[in-house]
């Protein structure tokens, strides 16, 4: 019950999280049009691809050694506001040598990339505050901190079209005056007494070598991952241009509405699997991949469904094209959901840089088919080359999680009996308790909490 409420917490907070982050894009758009969504976009791809390398992988480690109690948090808090404060000297550095190289053409663009100095270090400390909380399984205080830099973002955005109009220089202000307002609320939220300013000057050596040693591990896997998602984005660049990289960017961000459930689940499952033992975990694994397959292939089908009402009303006329590219997604965007849901389990097993493997073989299917597709079908192309290496990521994780469990891989994908029981069995009982809760109080005595 408690793994399916915050299931359900994490579930509705990415919801949320999400359509505030599609308002703000819709704001973007408006604001600024392809073009600049396009600029917009590739500046937090930057961010995003620098953070996951300067932040050495601790908030990977972080989930790992909080769920098996091999160092205090104090230590880890500490810790990790070091490697903070060292990405921020690294940041400058880069920013340095872009503004050596590329600092006149940037300023012609508009793009504020002195920014980059800031956002890279408040994006690490959020992903690591974020798997502290989640390691702790603090479910309801990761998702208050998730929620505040889009709620932040979106009311600026407002409150700057208001006031006379943005232009994308005032978009990225605003975006990372958010991220600091984040990393506060996620400071005080994790606990304070937990910072040591001495430590976060003078790192544990011993604490943050194991820390870095087994995150790098994890990371190179999410670092290439995040590549799957982006790197496409910067061929669609180079092959079209920057209003296809908008294009793009709206039929991926209409798509990625798909993995409410899959991220939900994962972010919920991954502490429970690295609890349980590894029998346990190999035997919930796949009871919890084929129904969120399940769930997440009834989800894309409402949103192909919907995709052609709804995209040239909200974002406008021109990225009508982005139509065609939700079509070619959605099949590798269900193929993923099930893949976060495999690679949960092999990370529990302490075997995070297998996942990694899985993500580097998936990555150079995305360049190889990107390079295939691009040139001749454009925005289309990148689409359906990533859905290709979507679902070579499925087939490739399953195949690790069969080897490793000793169980076979069809279990994870097809709906079985028993799940279609389950789902009668919570339907009648739902309807049992709304049907408890609805008699007279003095006959039925107390109903059930509203949690339950």
């Amino acid at each position: 019950m408690s793994f399916l409420i915050n299931v359900n917490l994490v579930f509705l907070t990415y919801v949320a999280s999400y359509l505030l982050a599609f308002l703000m894009r819709v704001l973007v758009t408006r604001a600024v049009g392809a073009d600049g969504l396009g600029l917009y976009t590739l500046f937090l791809l930057a961010v995003s691809l620098a953070a996951a390398v300067l932040g050495l992988g601790l908030n990977v480690s972080t989930i790992y050694h909080i769920g098996k109690r091999t160092f205090g948090l104090r230590d880890i808090v500490s810790n990790s506001q070091a490697v903070v404060l060292a990405s921020l000297v690294v940041s400058g550095v880069l920013v340095g040598l872009t503004a050596l190289t590329f600092g006149d053409r940037l300023d012609r663009e508009g793009v504020p990339y002195w920014l980059f100095v800031f956002a890279v270090p408040l994006f690490v400390n959020f992903n690591i505050l974020t798997a502290i909380l989640q390691g702790a399984n603090r479910f309801l205080a990761m998702n208050l901190m998730i929620l505040v830099r889009p709620l932040a973002v979106v009311i600026l955005l407002v409150a700057g079209m208001a006031a006379g109009g943005l232009d994308l220089r005032g978009i990225l202000v605003f975006w990372t005056i958010s991220s600091f307002l984040t990393m506060a609320v996620g400071l005080v939220l994790v606990g304070l007494r937990h910072l040591h300013l001495p430590t976060a000057l003078r790192p544990r050596w011993p604490v943050l070598k194991e820390q870095v040693r087994f995150g790098l591990q994890g990371q190179v896997g999410n670092l290439l991952q995040l590549l799957n998602y982006r790197l496409d984005s910067f061929l669609v660049l180079a092959f079209v241009n920057t209003a296809g990289v908008g294009l793009y960017a709206v039929g991926v961000a209409v798509t990625e509405s798909v993995w409410f459930v899959a991220n939900a689940v994962a972010v919920v499952l991954l502490p429970r699997l690295t609890h349980a033992e590894p029998e346990v975990a190999a035997r919930l694994t796949p009871v919890v991949c084929r129904n969120t397959l399940l769930v997440s292939l009834a989800a894309a089908t409402g949103v192909g469904v919907l995709s052609p009402i709804l995209v040239k009303p909200i974002f406008g006329a021109e990225f009508g094209p982005s139509v065609t590219a939700v079509y070619w997604l959605l099949p590798g965007t269900v193929a993923l959901a099930g893949t976060k849901i495999v690679a949960s389990y092999i990370f529990s097993q302490g075997k995070p840089l297998i996942n990694s493997y899985v993500t580097l073989a998936t990555l150079g299917a995305t360049v190889v088919f990107d390079l295939a597709l691009i040139p001749p079908f454009g925005v289309p192309g990148a689409a359906a080359a990533s859905s290709i290496a979507y679902s070579l990521s499925l087939v490739l994780s399953l195949a690790v999680y069969s080897r490793m469990s000793g169980r076979g891989a069809w279990e994870a994908v097809l709906v079985q009996g028993s799940d279609l029981r389950m789902y009668l069995e919570a339907a009648r009982t739902l309807r049992a308790r709304y049907a408890f809760q609805g008699e007279p109080s003095g006959l039925s005595g107390p109903g059930p909490s509203p949690g339950v």
